[in-house]
């Protein structure tokens, strides 16, 4: 008994310690996985905690009405992650998102073929499974710059029109879809595949989102849900097999079916992607200026964007 006793006041001056808990709610823009798990890593680890945060996680649903966008748009999430050409391209709208974390330094776009890809007319005509709620303007870029004319064929998520046959070619991600591909498959011939980021489109994607007017009124708050979502990735980076616990944990939850060794490599490519190839490390370093104005001259060029989005506005 007194042993238990010790232990709960332990607990009760632990958490008296912590300071007083702001609520922020947070909502990455795809079902549980581990291309999230810095999050969960930092909501398991209590890092928001320390920061005085009180963060409640949701989800994607896996339908095409109830995306991230959607929700910090009419004001039901906080912070979310999303990918910067969405982010500009919904600005662009008029949903003045501002990035404050750009944790995505490559591109891992894939498109990947049932017959050699040697160069981009290889695509010409073909028939490509692409995800009803975006996250596909790069191969828009490429279409726009190499002259194609593809049939999109839309799909929510999965790899089963591509194992049936019923599209020529799936965009991918490289953390995601490829790799259920090469376990479904056995594996694909590089030369079946067309990697964006080696055709002067290696865009950043992932990273974290605000409103401007919520980042206005509240600055200190998203900058402790920056710092502590941080640390979060910089364990799991150091500590991959806990962070992928925490990742399976949260999957369960959320009852999403999965395999684990999907799930290890997801992060091993998510981690990969987020090295800066610049410095070698993950440092999270915001978009440059030069990636960003060449992202608006192409976006604008290609009929994507009306109109030209300021970086100082946009990039925190």
């Amino acid at each position: 008994m007194k042993r238990l006793l010790t232990a709960a006041a332990f607990l009760l001056f632990a958490f008296a310690s912590l300071p007083a808990q702001e609520v922020i709610t947070f909502m990455p823009q795809w079902l549980p996985q581990t291309q999230f798990a810095g999050y969960y890593v930092a909501l398991e680890k209590g890092f928001y905690a320390e920061e005085g945060l009180d963060v409640i996680i949701d989800h994607f649903g896996g339908s095409s009405t109830e995306t991230a966008l959607a929700k910090i748009e009419h004001r039901q999430i906080d912070i979310i992650t999303t990918q910067l050409i969405s982010a500009m391209i919904e600005r662009d709208k008029g949903m003045r998102l501002v990035n404050v974390l750009q944790t995505s330094q490559v591109n891992g776009l894939m498109c990947a073929a049932h017959f050699p890809v040697k160069d981009p007319q290889a695509l010409n005509g073909a028939r490509v499974g692409r995800w009803k709620v975006g996250f596909g303007e790069v191969c828009d870029l490429f279409c726009y710059k190499n002259q194609l004319q593809v049939n999109w064929i839309p799909y929510i998520q999965g790899i089963n029109l591509y194992v049936a046959g019923a599209v020529d070619a799936l965009l991918c991600y490289s953390y995601s879809e490829y790799l259920q591909l090469v376990m479904a498959t056995g594996g694909i011939p590089e030369d079946y595949l067309i990697r964006f980021s080696e055709f002067g489109l290696d865009f950043p994607e992932d990273g974290l989102y605000v409103t401007e007017k919520y980042y206005k009124d509240n600055k200190e708050k998203v900058d402790k849900f920056v710092r502590a979502s941080r640390r979060g990735w910089d364990y799991a980076r150091e500590h991959r097999e806990e962070a992928l616990e925490i990742s399976l944990k949260m999957m369960n939850d959320f009852n999403v079916a999965t395999s684990r060794k999907l799930q290890e490599m997801m992060l091993d490519e998510v981690l990969r992607l987020q090295v800066n190839p610049v410095t070698g490390v993950a440092d999270f370093a915001p978009v440059s200026r030069g990636v960003f104005d060449a992202l608006n001259v192409s976006l604008q060029e290609a009929g994507i964007l009306k109109s030209t989005i300021q970086y100082e506005e946009m990039i925190r």
